[in-house]
């Protein structure tokens, strides 16, 4: 095979190119410390680096739903923990009702079960942000609003939410509201709607609550409405019956509680074994990467030298 000066000239200036290619892909490597800066680098690597990225974007926005889930939860649970204490207090308050009392102790009582309720209505108006707590789905609407007599005293309380949930999916599928509800609605809470007279939508706790209150206020009051027998039909044994049913949804929502933070922790766990990973495919060795940018600048340097030395003198040399 004949050589030519053109064939040396060539095949050193290709090798001496791919020795600067080399220099060059250490130095993009070590600019930004990633061993994939394109997916020709390696395409194996690179299938993996989008899984990984995949499923990090994935439990990121699922760890921040379960974030939102029990903020919106603690909140609830807040609120129901309040309303546990008063309406605790008006159990105490209508059997001190029953034990003799004059008629101004009757008053007092009636116009301390009147500050209850007030309280309730504010307390069932609980917001998280600009969203309400109790309104279901229609959650920037206030879940209850009081119309009043011309006694300035609570007639009765509007409930203008509805009974939908609100559902944060913490897992891969679509939203079931039987699973990923994070909230009560005024009705689990506060009771049953019923319908007035005048077509306004109320609940069973403040209507209790009101009757209560009036039959203090009468003069004399029917004790044996507020405590008698049969116990359910009295106002006393309804709100017995008011209060155990929103005990029951304050351990439900607890227990919910407990199982979404035990899923923060473990969707945690995962964000930090998958970015492990992620890293382990694609970060930069560095000591090596150092050793290897030395190692090609000295082949480099080195191919030069030999260059200088090897390449045919031309005609030009000559005429020099």
């Amino acid at each position: 095979m004949r050589i030519t000066n053109n064939m040396i000239t060539g095949n050193y200036l290709y090798s001496l190119n791919k020795s600067l290619e080399r220099q060059n892909t250490i130095q993009e490597q070590l600019s930004d410390g990633k061993a994939i800066r394109r997916a020709s680098d390696d395409p194996i690597k690179t299938i993996r680096a989008l899984r990984f990225n995949t499923s990090i974007g994935a439990n990121e926005q699922y760890t921040q739903n379960l974030k939102d889930a029990i903020s919106w939860m603690d909140t609830t649970d807040g609120a129901l923990q309040d309303i546990s204490t008063l309406t605790a207090r008006a159990k105490e308050l209508a059997i001190k009702a029953v034990a003799p009392n004059p008629t101004e102790g009757f008053k007092a009582i009636a116009s301390e079960v009147d500050g209850i309720i007030n309280q309730l209505i504010q307390i069932g108006n609980s917001k998280l942000g600009d969203r309400y707590v109790f309104s279901g789905q229609k959650d920037k609407t206030e879940p209850f609003t009081s119309v009043k007599g011309a006694d300035g005293k609570v007639e009765r309380v509007v409930y203008n939410g509805d009974n939908n949930k609100l559902s944060m999916v913490i897992q891969p599928g679509l939203a079931d509201a039987t699973k990923d509800s994070v909230n009560l609605t005024g009705t689990e809470v506060f009771g049953a709607v019923t319908t007035t007279a005048a077509g306004d939508p109320t609940v069973t706790m403040f209507n209790n609550l009101i009757a209560l209150r009036d039959e203090l206020m009468k003069e004399p009051p029917d004790l044996t409405k507020i405590s008698g027998e049969p116990a359910a039909s009295t106002i006393q044994g309804k709100m017995d019956a008011d209060r155990n049913a929103m005990l029951q949804q304050q351990t439900y929502i607890g227990a919910r509680m407990s199982t979404y933070e035990m899923s923060l922790n473990l969707l945690q766990n995962n964000n930090t074994v998958i970015s492990a990973d992620l890293a382990a495919n694609e970060d930069l060795d560095i000591p090596k990467a150092i050793i290897d940018a030395k190692s090609a600048e000295n082949v480099y340097n080195m191919a030069l030298s030999v260059g200088a030395r090897i390449m045919p003198m031309s005609l030009v040399d000559f005429l020099k």
